[in-house]
């Protein structure tokens, strides 16, 4: 796959999408009714296991524990509907749409490239700086177009893979990675690039979490 051919993108299958029946049932109804957090981690859990193929394939090629990847994917995948991704980049687009003097001190919103994508949800921006482009230089056009590609499945967890080993490269971590190594990546996938480690090592929960259920999440790929 040319990650850098948006185009390409056309062709690919749609992910499933979360809906707002779907954030009611998790919010609003009960377990007892089938929604409230177990209706959340079943859709989680079947994500994963749908995608466990590709996940591995990406793990690998990146030199990354399947789980760590698995991880962040069961982390990221529902929440808010999918759609209101696309309704934030369309404000944001209009609310920056003005002079550069207008946009720096009249806007109310996020730039458009600080969007999130994707059912393992990724800023444009960052999505944008893993492929060693600069999204403050990137058009409407550009960012739509990289934004349609996260909302495909195979394009999202391969870009993802692809930051997790760029994260695991930034703090100079051996391979194969320790598990003190993915609670430092993970917190980086959270929390960015620009906390020191030592800042990072002191908040670890994003890395914590997937550690603490690496076996469910290898039950998740290898089931």
């Amino acid at each position: 796959m040319d990650m850098y051919n948006f185009n390409q993108c056309k062709e690919m299958t749609k992910s499933t999408s979360w809906t707002f029946v779907d954030f009611f049932r998790w919010k609003a109804l009960p377990d007892r009714f089938g929604g409230g957090r177990n209706y959340l981690r079943t859709f989680k859990d079947f994500w994963v296991k749908k995608n466990s193929s590709l996940i591995r394939s990406t793990a690998l090629y990146y030199q990354l524990p399947l789980e760590l990847l698995a991880g962040v994917c069961w982390i990221e995948v529902g929440g808010d509907p999918n759609i209101m991704d696309r309704i934030a980049l369309n404000v944001r687009i209009i609310d920056w749409s003005g002079s550069p003097f207008l946009d720096r001190h009249f806007t109310v919103t996020s730039p458009p490239n600080k969007t999130s994508f994707g059912f393992v949800s990724i800023q444009l921006r960052t999505a944008a700086k893993t492929l060693g482009l600069n999204a403050e230089k990137m058009d409407t056009n550009e960012l739509r177009a990289l934004s349609k590609c996260l909302e495909k499945d195979i394009y999202n967890i391969k870009i993802v893979g692809m930051h997790l080993r760029q994260l695991a490269n930034y703090d100079n971590l051996p391979t194969p990675l320790s598990m003190d190594d993915v609670r430092i990546i993970g917190a980086r996938y959270n929390r960015g690039t620009n906390p020191s480690l030592e800042n990072i090592k002191n908040d670890t929960r994003y890395g914590d979490f997937i550690v603490r259920n690496w076996d469910h999440f290898t039950s998740l790929i290898n089931g």
